[in-house]
C-alpha cells in the first residue's frame, strides 16, 4: 500500500499479487483518493443520527457507537 497526501485527502494505491511455488500468478493494482474524516468528525456525524460513543469499549482504535 503507499499513500500520498495532498490537500487534505490521500491518493492510495494497492498492489496485489497472487503467487505459488512458481511465481506470480496475477497481479492487479488499483488506485483512489480517500477523504480521511477525524473520529470527532465520525462521532459528531453519528450524534445527528442519534448516535453515541460507547467509553471504555475495548480497542481504544475502534469507535464503537450505540443508538441513544
Amino acid at each position: 500500500m503507499v499513500l500520498s497526501a495532498d490537500a487534505g485527502r490521500l491518493r492510495t494505491r494497492f498492489d496485489n499479487w497472487v503467487r505459488d511455488v512458481t511465481g506470480v500468478l496475477r497481479e492487479h493494482t488499483e488506485t483512489f483518493w480517500m477523504w480521511p474524516a477525524s473520529r470527532d468528525d465520525i462521532a459528531a456525524e453519528l450524534a445527528q443520527h442519534g448516535f453515541t460513543p460507547v467509553p471504555d469499549a475495548g480497542d481504544p482504535a475502534v469507535l464503537t457507537v450505540r443508538r441513544a
